[in-house]
């Protein structure tokens, strides 16, 4: 069923569609026109209140002030908002490290681009919001939900967004009432918050690029707070083929102590009502880099109240390279997390870690590649570390350690079929291409009760990238190897 919504997210179409104009910078424009291209409307406001079911908003290059959505779409006639073209990203370096002691924000680009300050999404229903630049917001980060169902966000340019204190966040969603919502080929660059927070039912997440999130308003320099990549809560969830990178210390607000996190989720130690929690969520195929941490996970619901909030997560077939800590904590009664497929590698002090009644884990299949850069004296110790409480019900097995160790000790429940002290032989481990060469020892290892993908093997393979299949899209999409 999950399944068959998100399809028809992606398929909802637009049939009977009249097509609109608004154009801030025409002179003749202004919201009594009709709305043609050659009189167009002025504010992209009058658009939305004037469009039915099916229609599409054209907006042409200029400013304009933020927009509240509050009419809907049909199921295959969306209400189609978009700028006139993809947004053009070159007045934006995006390589350019952000300094807290002299803030500095880059700027909209009007003359190219059209330049939004941003969406609040309320009580709508199948809308989409295309091609526009969302810099200099006014509030609630760029794009908010409240009461949203089958609504897609394509292929925007969000940055700079610095909303008022309190207010932070780039696409943003607290309300579980959200549903159905497609996040696709975005590109979130210095957004103050979290760039991207999920909530509700059946989010598809799919070809983002996050980078240089901070806990500072680039303009002024003052603490926003928050600063993960995504965080998820909800159910229903498959956040896929994302790139997710340089999250940086330096970035952040001075003393303010960051806790950077490619993802997060956790259910509050609060008494009900309560909105945390987390199930059946699906993250698969991103690529992670230079990043605090990969995943923050707690259940302190559960610990306190007794309620299992947070449960059955799954990452398969991703990349976490360069965690600046453990990559993975996994704590708090955060039962049921499956790590098939993945690689780990780089990571400051180890790649896993269960802790405080986490049971029921399930790691299979993955390579730990170089972790636990910051050793300690003496002996490198191990990349799965578990508490005793977490074991009960857990299988960690079938995975590759190119280095050996002594600490914790191997036993029946860590890794019997595993591989120790092996080079996986990727294509070019130091560029990031985690890839298998031909003759890995990580080709056919697998865990043989997973069968093999249907293009060929006699079992599965060990990391994330199947031996023969590609995943060139990704790494030129993104330009992940340079």
């Amino acid at each position: 069923m999950r399944a068959l919504i998100l399809c028809l997210i992606l398929l909802s179409g637009t049939f009977n569609a009249a097509e609109f104009y608004v154009n801030g910078g025409d002179p003749k424009a202004k919201d009594a026109n009709p709305g043609t291209k050659e009189m167009p409307w002025l504010t992209i406001q009058n658009g939305v209140e004037a469009a039915k079911p099916g229609d599409t908003i054209v907006v042409m290059p200029g400013s304009y002030s933020r927009t509240a959505v509050k009419k809907s779409g049909k199921a295959g006639e969306l209400l189609t908002i978009k700028g006139f073209s993809a947004p053009s990203k070159a007045h934006v370096d995006q390589n350019k490290v952000f300094d807290p002691l002299k803030p500095e924000a880059f700027s909209g680009n009007p003359q190219l681009n059209a330049v939004s300050q941003g969406f609040d999404i309320t009580n709508a229903a199948f809308v989409r919001i295309e091609n526009f630049e969302i810099t200099a917001v006014t509030k609630r980060g760029g794009v908010f939900f409240e009461k949203a169902d089958s609504i897609q966000v394509v292929n925007n340019f969000l940055h700079d967004l610095n909303p008022p204190a309190g207010q932070a966040g780039g696409i943003i969603s607290y309300s579980n009432e959200n549903k159905n919502i497609l996040i696709k080929d975005n590109t979130l660059f210095r957004c103050p918050g979290t760039s991207i927070c999920i909530t509700g039912q059946n989010w598809l997440v799919e070809g983002n690029e996050v980078s240089h999130g901070t806990n500072c308003n680039t303009q002024t320099g003052g603490n926003v707070g928050g600063e993960d990549a995504i965080r998820f809560f909800g159910a229903g969830h498959i956040i896929r083929c994302n790139y997710l990178h340089d999250f940086l210390d330096a970035e952040q607000f001075p003393g303010s102590k960051p806790h950077l996190d490619a993802f997060q989720t956790f259910s509050t130690w609060r008494a009900p009502p309560y909105l945390s929690f987390a199930s059946d969520i699906l993250v698969e195929g991103n690529y992670c880099d230079n990043i605090g941490q990969m995943f923050m996970c707690e259940d302190k619901h559960e610990s306190k109240f007794g309620k299992n909030m947070v449960h059955h997560i799954t990452f398969k077939n991703n990349v976490f390279r360069r965690a600046g800590a453990y990559a993975f904590q996994i704590r708090s009664n955060s039962d049921n997390f499956t790590f098939v497929n993945n690689v780990v590698a780089e990571s400051y002090y180890g790649p896993i870690t269960f802790g405080e009644s986490s049971h029921h884990a399930t790691v299979l299949n993955n390579i730990f590649y170089n972790n636990r850069r910051e050793q300690a004296k003496g002996e490198r110790s191990g990349t799965v570390f578990s508490e005793a409480t977490s074991l009960p019900g857990s299988v960690w097995d079938y995975n590759l350690h190119n280095y050996d160790f002594k600490y914790p000790p191997k036993s029946t429940v860590y890794d019997l079929h595993g591989l120790f002290g092996v080079d996986p032989k990727f294509v070019d481990a130091e560029k990031g291409d985690y890839r298998l060469q031909k003759g890995s020892p990580a080709i056919d290892a697998g865990d043989p009760s997973i069968p093999p993908p249907s293009f060929g093997g006699k079992r599965i393979d060990i990391g994330a990238f199947e031996y023969g299949s590609s995943y060139d899209e990704l790494f030129v999409k993104f330009n992940i190897i340079k």
